[in-house]
């Protein structure tokens, strides 16, 4: 393979982790508005069942990010000298910033799921 060809690899690459990662903070993203619209609508499983599909979609994630990261690495020992310096410095960089975004969005979404039904069943006994 050409260099030319090894950048485009790995230029796909990253272009498919970042659409990855987007799926899944959407994801998240949808879990935390239907929780805080739809909480009154929530019984213990109905949350259960989102909270298990969150999980399994985050776990899908989680297994493809590796795989695609697997990738990443291999291309680029397999370019060489032919990557700029620039991209070694903040390949790392990018794949250390996302393991904390997604442990704190999974917990967060997570939290917030189950807060939102439990805060909402107290409200309703209280009234």
């Amino acid at each position: 393979m050409s260099s030319y060809e090894i950048a485009e690899l790995i230029i796909n690459v990253t272009g498919q982790m970042d659409s990855l990662f987007n799926y899944w903070m959407s994801a998240s993203f949808a879990v935390l508005v239907s929780s805080y619209i739809g909480r009154e609508h929530f019984n213990f499983s109905i949350t259960l069942s989102i909270s298990v599909l969150y999980f399994l979609a985050s776990i899908m994630f989680l297994a493809r990010y590796y795989a695609m990261s697997t990738l990443i690495v291999y291309y680029t020992e397999l370019a060489g000298d032919a990557i700029p310096p620039q991209f070694l410095t903040a390949s790392p960089i990018i794949g250390i910033t996302r393991l904390p975004t997604f442990l704190l969005g999974f917990i967060t979404t997570e939290v917030y799921l189950w807060h939102s039904t439990i805060g909402n069943k107290r409200q309703e006994r209280n009234s």
